[in-house]
Protein backbone atom coordinates (compact mmCIF):
# COMPACT_ATOMS: atom_id res chain seq x y z
CA UNK A 1 0.00 0.00 0.00
CA UNK A 2 1.36 3.40 -0.85
CA UNK A 3 2.06 6.23 2.22
CA UNK A 4 -0.37 9.36 1.04
CA UNK A 5 1.71 12.20 2.11
CA UNK A 6 -1.32 14.32 2.78
CA UNK A 7 -2.38 12.39 5.33
CA UNK A 8 1.29 12.98 7.39
CA UNK A 9 1.89 15.60 9.95
CA UNK A 10 5.15 15.61 10.82
CA UNK A 11 4.74 17.96 13.48
CA UNK A 12 1.75 16.10 14.86
CA UNK A 13 4.22 13.49 15.09
CA UNK A 14 6.93 14.99 16.96
CA UNK A 15 4.54 16.07 19.49
CA UNK A 16 3.33 12.64 20.15
CA UNK A 17 6.47 11.03 20.24
CA UNK A 18 7.48 13.88 23.00
CA UNK A 19 4.36 12.78 24.54
CA UNK A 20 5.50 9.67 24.46
CA UNK A 21 8.81 10.13 25.91
CA UNK A 22 7.23 12.29 29.01
CA UNK A 23 4.64 9.37 29.81
CA UNK A 24 7.72 6.91 29.36
CA UNK A 25 9.62 8.99 31.76
CA UNK A 26 6.64 9.16 34.18
CA UNK A 27 5.90 5.56 34.68
CA UNK A 28 10.18 5.26 35.86
CA UNK A 29 9.32 7.12 38.72
CA UNK A 30 7.20 6.68 41.57
CA UNK A 31 6.32 10.59 42.16
CA UNK A 32 5.81 13.18 40.07
CA UNK A 33 8.43 14.82 37.85
CA UNK A 34 10.62 17.92 38.46
CA UNK A 35 10.38 20.61 35.97
CA UNK A 36 13.72 20.04 35.21
CA UNK A 37 13.17 16.33 34.98
CA UNK A 38 10.50 17.19 31.95
CA UNK A 39 12.49 20.12 30.47
CA UNK A 40 15.40 17.60 29.86
CA UNK A 41 12.77 14.48 28.62
CA UNK A 42 11.72 17.63 26.12
CA UNK A 43 15.32 18.60 25.33
CA UNK A 44 14.86 22.06 26.64
CA UNK A 45 17.58 24.45 27.43
CA UNK A 46 17.00 25.10 31.33
CA UNK A 47 18.83 28.53 30.59
CA UNK A 48 16.16 29.27 27.92
CA UNK A 49 13.26 29.39 30.74
CA UNK A 50 14.71 32.10 32.45
CA UNK A 51 14.37 34.77 29.85
CA UNK A 52 11.04 34.06 28.69
CA UNK A 53 9.35 36.50 30.69
CA UNK A 54 7.09 34.17 32.84
CA UNK A 55 9.02 34.67 35.98
CA UNK A 56 7.21 37.83 36.37
CA UNK A 57 3.81 35.90 36.65
CA UNK A 58 2.13 35.02 39.48
CA UNK A 59 2.43 31.39 40.47
CA UNK A 60 0.08 29.06 39.64
CA UNK A 61 -1.69 26.41 41.45
CA UNK A 62 -4.38 24.94 43.69
CA UNK A 63 -4.92 28.18 45.90
CA UNK A 64 -6.24 30.09 42.61
CA UNK A 65 -8.52 27.21 41.94
CA UNK A 66 -12.30 28.24 42.87
CA UNK A 67 -14.93 25.17 43.64
CA UNK A 68 -18.11 25.00 41.84
CA UNK A 69 -21.36 26.67 43.29
CA UNK A 70 -18.96 28.79 46.00
CA UNK A 71 -18.24 32.54 45.63
CA UNK A 72 -14.31 33.85 44.99
CA UNK A 73 -13.62 36.01 47.78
Amino acid sequence: MKEDASLRDEQLEGEIRLVGDLVLAASQREGHLSQAEIDAVLGLDPDAADDDGLDDLPPSGADDVVPPGSKAS
